[in-house]
Parts: structure tokens; sequence; C-alpha cells
């Protein structure tokens, strides 16, 4: 036994095994987030960074990506595309609207107890989120 331990072939597999699973664990670490998104438009490609959207705001079938003063459309659904997203950036106000964390610039009360979230850019969106857990998210973003 002691002899197979030590063979060059069986050290060699236990150094590769021992490799492999810590590729694995620092593949788990990182981030499973996006970073970035495509989007076609007409005849060419946009790469958008997510830290550079706004919001996104739900079309049916379809996502209206809002950077700066552009918008683009994908297809596929809020929910679908919020999973991919990092909750730690990008909150979901309500059933049509992600905002990113970083672009929000203040709550705003609305009539009736409501609220609404104003980015940098100037855009209003209403919130159906709880106030509270949007100072939460706010605050540990």
């Amino acid at each position: 036994m002691q002899h197979a331990r030590e063979h060059p072939a069986i050290k060699h597999r236990r150094t590769e095994a021992r490799s492999d699973l810590d590729a694995l664990r620092q593949r788990r670490d990182r981030s499973h987030y996006l970073t970035r998104l495509v989007v076609k438009t007409g005849d060419k490609v946009v790469i958008l960074k997510t830290g550079d959207i706004d919001a996104i705001e739900s079309a049916g079938n379809y996502v209206a990506v809002q950077f700066g003063k552009e918008s683009h459309i994908l297809r596929g659904t809020l929910s679908a595309l919020e999973a991919q997203l990092d909750p730690k950036k990008f909150l979901r106000i309500s059933r049509s609207a992600i905002v990113n964390l970083d672009h929000v610039k203040e709550l705003l009360p609305m009539s009736k107890g409501e609220q609404a979230i104003v980015l940098h850019n100037g855009k209003h969106f209403a919130m159906t989120l709880d106030l509270r857990e949007a100072e939460r998210a706010l605050r540990f973003s």
C-alpha cells in the first residue's frame, strides 16, 4: 500500500484532483450574475455593461433596457432577466420595473401612501415595493 501511495502516477492524479477541486471552488465563488448584456439593434450589436443600465421595464414578452437617453428592447421577461442580475445592484420596485440601485437619486412620497423612485437622470418610477425594503436595499447596496 505504501508503495502504491508513493508511486509518481498516483501522486500526480491526487495533485490534479486537488487542483480541479480548487478550480471548481473558485468558479462557484465567482459571481454568476450578468455583467454585460448583448443587444442587437438593426445591423449592429451593442454591448451594455449592467452597471450602465438605469432601469428595465416590462413590455409583455419583451423588456426595455434604459441607459442614459437610450432604450433597447430585448426579447424575454422581466422575471427571467431579474434572476440574472445581481440583487445587490438591482431592485425590482414593481411588477413592471427594475432599477439600478447606484442610479437612484431619491424616494418621493406620492398621494395615498404610494412612493416613487427618482433616478439621477430624472426618470420617475411608481414603486409598489414597501418603503422599508427599498430603503434597506439602498442602504446595503
